[in-house]
């Protein structure tokens, strides 16, 4: 059965920098998404991301518990996944700029 995840519909940024596959999961409400999105634009990165506001609450839940079983500890938003192998949670630049190489 495929997952939730799998079916949703991300909005793509493209960029330069596409080294890694990364995929935001994000609130159109919260200050640290928005920060988080702008420092990977300002760095020419590609990316993908969704709000997870504006789905589905049922979606939603149901994506919230997928990430939590596949990340652990998960979400703390915002969380960008990488290379669909390791994901970070929370908007800290500096863990960003080390994780990412930039």
């Amino acid at each position: 059965m495929a997952s939730m995840i799998e079916k949703l519909e991300f909005i793509e940024e493209p960029g330069g920098n596409a080294e890694h596959s990364l995929t935001m999961y994000s609130l159109s409400t919260c200050a640290f998404c928005k920060r988080a999105m702008d420092f990977l634009k300002d760095r020419d990165v590609a990316f993908r991301y969704i709000q997870l506001d504006k789905i589905n609450p049922m979606v939603k839940a149901t994506v919230k518990s997928e990430l939590k079983k596949q990340y652990d500890n998960l979400p703390v938003f915002p969380v960008l996944v990488i290379d669909d192998e390791r994901a970070l949670s929370g908007f800290n630049e500096e863990k960003w700029r080390n994780e990412l190489g930039l």
